[in-house]
């Protein structure tokens, strides 16, 4: 009898620590580090401090972004696994550290299943596949068409292997059932440079890259996502272009350490929900080429497990 009471009295106990806990966070005074895996003034930069932001506004609490970059996202996403799980240390996370670096048989200092607390997606976007103006591809049926009956002659820059460019290929060689020669390079900008120089035929890069470069230097032929993109309006999906299936939508998502108390990461997640439906973050947003897909803590769980296993299929292509 005194043995149960005991436990009654620590599972009390523990239930009000963890409601106490949810009412006082975040506690003033305290910071909340929001570690990002990318460098400052890219696109996951920008739009982590757009949300963290407003974050901090709707919380009245200071969320401080930190750039740790390193191996695709990797380097962050260690450090966020191994924090204390008391809310204070956060990852703005990417389908890469998450799928596709386990998809390509990265050593993952962490367990991506496993070893966090996830809190929301944030935003989806996309890549755009590209030609030159001057080349004589200038559409996906041509692309199709031509490397059908000249295999392998074709080739398509991307930012690098287990890129998101690189992954978007990759689905549309096997959907497609053709074969193309990879070229790889260091970052966007380079893919594009080297296509406008005929150095590839076509390039995977993304909305940003087509908006700064303009119409006028690369001919936009269809955007990775199921849907076409706000910032693209007129470029047609791979879908609609004839390859079914297609869909090759990456994703940013906010994620605490695993035992982050559930009160503290359902606090968070109305938080990332109310600022990503701010009209002037949506905008800013929109400028960036992204939208945004606020989804609940057991969605981002079932999106993070999905993309795992559909990203080993698809790499198993390349082995």
């Amino acid at each position: 009898m005194t043995r149960l009471f005991l436990a009654v009295a620590l599972s009390i106990s523990c239930s009000v620590g963890s409601a106490r806990a949810a009412d006082t966070y975040p506690l003033e005074g305290h910071q909340v580090r929001v570690v990002v895996g990318f460098a400052a003034g890219g696109g996951a930069d920008l739009s982590a401090r757009l949300v963290t932001r407003k974050m901090g506004e709707i919380l009245h609490a200071n969320f401080v972004v930190e750039n740790r970059g390193g191996a695709g996202g990797l380097v962050a996403a260690a450090t966020v696994a191994h924090a204390k799980p008391d809310g204070y240390t956060l990852l703005w996370g990417s389908v890469g550290a998450f799928a596709l670096s386990p998809a390509i048989g990265t050593p993952m200092p962490f367990d991506p299943i496993n070893d966090f607390a996830p809190i929301s997606r944030t935003v989806n976007l996309c890549n755009v596949m590209v030609s030159s103006t001057s080349s004589s591809i200038k559409s996906v049926e041509d692309l199709i068409d031509v490397a059908r009956k000249q295999p392998s002659k074709l080739s398509y820059g991307t930012p690098g292997v287990g890129s998101a460019g690189d992954t978007s290929a990759l689905l549309l060689l096997k959907l497609a059932n053709i074969d193309m020669t990879h070229i790889p390079f260091k970052g966007g900008s380079e893919v594009a440079n080297n296509l406008l120089v005929g150095d590839v035929d076509v390039g995977f890069v993304t909305v940003s890259t087509v908006e700064t470069l303009g119409k006028d230097r690369l001919r936009p032929l269809a955007v990775t996502s199921a849907e076409r993109d706000p910032m693209l309006p007129d470029v047609p999906t791979f879908e609609e272009s004839g390859v079914k299936g297609y869909d090759a939508t990456f994703w940013y998502g906010l994620l605490a350490p695993k035992g982050t108390p559930a009160e503290i990461v359902n606090t968070l997640n109305a938080a990332v929900r109310e600022a990503l439906n701010d009209p002037a973050v949506q905008k800013a947003h929109t400028q960036l080429g992204v939208v945004a897909a606020p989804d609940s803590p057991d969605e981002f769980v079932g999106l993070i497990k999905r993309d795992n296993e559909r990203w080993k299929q698809l790499m198993s292509k390349r082995q």
